[in-house]
C-alpha cells in the first residue's frame, strides 16, 4: 500500500501503457490552454476544447484515475472527440502534481482532488461560451468514487459518467484489487483470502485503534511471517490523518442522495473493481429512486478497451463511446426532457 489506497492499473502491455500516455491524434476542435487554482490554492493547468459552431455549449470535465495524468494523453484526445463531436466542449487538465500543475504528488489526498474538481467546474462555469447549466463529470477508476461527492460539493451537474468506478468504499475496494494481486503472483487461494481478510483488519485498526486489536493484530502478523506466501506487512506502521481520511472514503452518502443522472461502466473481468458487488449496489440504489443506469461489456477488464496492433493506439470496446456520448447528449440537450430509465 502506498500513502492513498489506489488503484493501480494491472496486466497492461508497454505498448498499450505508452498509447494511453502519449500516442497519436488530435481533438476535434480548438484548444485553448487555461490555468485555474485547485484545492489550497495549488495552480493546475487546463485545456479547453471547443466544438465546431458558436456556443454557449455544453461541457464535460475528464478526470483521471490514480496515474499522474496529464493532458497529452491519447485516452484524453479518444475521450473528448466522442463529446466534441456531439457539440459538447471538454476540459481536461494535469492532475495534481503532474505536468505543469503544481502540488505534492506523494501526499495528494482525495479531499484534494475532489477541490480541484470543483475547481475545475467552477473553470467551466466563468467561461462566456460555456453553458454553466449544461456541465457533466467523467470519473475513471479512482475518480469514480469521487464523482458524486463533487457532484453534490458543486450544487448538481448536468450528468455523472463513472467508467470503471466503484460505488463502494475504498476498503471494499481495494480488498478486491489486494486478493487479485495475491491471487496474480500465485497465492493459492485460500491464503489470498486470509491475507486479505488481514488487510481488512490493518485497515479498520488504523481507523479506530484500540490496544486490543493491535495486540491481536500483531499476533496475526507474527504468525503470517514466516508462511512462504506472505505478502502482509510485518510491522504496524503509524499512519498520518489523511492516510486514515482516505481509506476511510465512502462515497455511500452521496449516492444515496444523488439526484443527477448518472451512468457506470464496467467490465465483468475487472480485477481492479469487484463490478458484481458494484452492480448489487447500483441496483439498491436504483430501487431506491437514485436517477442511476449502468452497463456491464461481458469479458472486459478494467480498462474497458486495450492497445490494438491494427491501428496502433487505444480502442474502446465496442458500444462504449456511443453508450458515454448519447449519455451526456441526452442530457444537455435544451430540447429534451430526460426519458425513463430502462
Amino acid at each position: 500500500m502506498t500513502h492513498r489506497a489506489t488503484l493501480t492499473v494491472s496486466g497492461f502491455a508497454l505498448l498499450g501503457l505508452v498509447g494511453l500516455l502519449t500516442g497519436c491524434g488530435s481533438y476535434a476542435g480548438t484548444v485553448e490552454d487555461l490555468r485555474f487554482t485547485g484545492d489550497g490554492g495549488i495552480t493546475l493547468q487546463a485545456s479547453l476544447i471547443k466544438p465546431e459552431g458558436a456556443g454557449p455549449w455544453p461541457a464535460i470535465v475528464l478526470l483521471s484515475g490514480a496515474e499522474l495524468a496529464t493532458r497529452d494523453r491519447m485516452i484524453y484526445r479518444k475521450t473528448g472527440n466522442v463529446f466534441l463531436e456531439r457539440g459538447l466542449a471538454v476540459l481536461v487538465y494535469d492532475k495534481r502534481g503532474a505536468g505543469d500543475s503544481g502540488g505534492d504528488p506523494e501526499n495528494t489526498t482525495y479531499a484534494q482532488l475532489v477541490g480541484d474538481a470543483v475547481g475545475a467546474i467552477d473553470l467551466l462555469r466563468q467561461q462566456p461560451e460555456i453553458d454553466s447549466e449544461r456541465i457533466g463529470v467523467l470519473g475513471v477508476s479512482e475518480s469514480g468514487w469521487l464523482t458524486p461527492e463533487i457532484n453534490e460539493r458543486v450544487g448538481g451537474l448536468a450528468f455523472v459518467i463513472n467508467k470503471s468506478g466503484a460505488p463502494l468504499s475504498v476498503r471494499e475496494t481495494v480488498a478486491w484489487e489486494v486478493y487479485n494481486d495475491l491471487m496474480a503472483d500465485g497465492v493459492e487461494e485460500a491464503s489470498a483470502r486470509e491475507q486479505t481478510e488481514v488487510y481488512r483488519r490493518l485497515w479498520e485498526y488504523r481507523i479506530a485503534p484500540t490496544d486490543a486489536e493491535r495486540v491481536a493484530l500483531r499476533q496475526t502478523l507474527d504468525q503470517w511471517e514466516h508462511q512462504p506466501d506472505s505478502q502482509l506487512p510485518t510491522e504496524i506502521r503509524e499512519v498520518d490523518a489523511d492516510y486514515v481520511a482516505d481509506i476511510s472514503y465512502d462515497p455511500t452518502p452521496f449516492l444515496e442522495r444523488m439526484t443527477t443522472p448518472t451512468l457506470y461502466l464496467y467490465g465483468t473481468e475487472d480485477i481492479n473493481i469487484p463490478s458484481a458487488a458494484s452492480v448489487v449496489r447500483l441496483d439498491e440504489l436504483i430501487a431506491d429512486g437514485r436517477p442511476i443506469s449502468y452497463h456491464v461489456f461481458p469479458g472486459e477488464g478494467h480498462e474497458l478497451g486495450g492497445f490494438r496492433l491494427s491501428t496502433l493506439g487505444y480502442e474502446f470496446v465496442d458500444g462504449y463511446a456511443d453508450l458515454i456520448g448519447d449519455f451526456a447528449e441526452r442530457h444537455t440537450s435544451t430540447s429534451d426532457p430526460t426519458p425513463p430509465r430502462k
